[in-house]
């Protein structure tokens, strides 16, 4: 993923694939995953995590609220590429431990090669 890996945590403001041990709630992570490569445009599922030690989902929904509003629909121009984003699906994932709430959507991304 590599440079698309730091254009996606400044976007989202989030950590990549996994955080830090020491991360203090709340927090996201993001990931990305190629479904299709064809003449110049990428396809991906870019899924977010929020998580968050609270009683309620209020917060990480309020997080992901704030994350969906800046990208979905986004056009990020990059050094030769292009980067749209569009919302997907959303749901609450309950966690075992039941102080941990955790709100996951699925965001539809292309990426587009520039013509020099």
């Amino acid at each position: 993923m590599g440079g698309l890996e730091k254009v996606l945590e400044a976007l989202t403001g989030a950590y990549c694939e996994e955080a830090p041990e020491d991360a203090a709630y709340p927090y996201m992570v993001f990931s990305a995953r190629r479904l299709t490569e064809d003449a110049g445009q990428q396809v991906y599922t870019l899924e977010v995590n929020a998580w968050d030690q609270h009683p309620y989902y209020s917060r990480a929904e309020g997080m992901m609220d704030g994350l969906e509003g800046k990208l979905h629909r986004c056009n990020y121009m990059t050094e030769g590429h292009l980067i749209r984003i569009f919302k997907g699906a959303r749901q609450n994932i309950p966690d075992s431990d039941k102080t941990i709430k955790r709100v996951r959507e699925q965001f539809e991304m292309r990426v587009y090669e520039m013509e020099d």
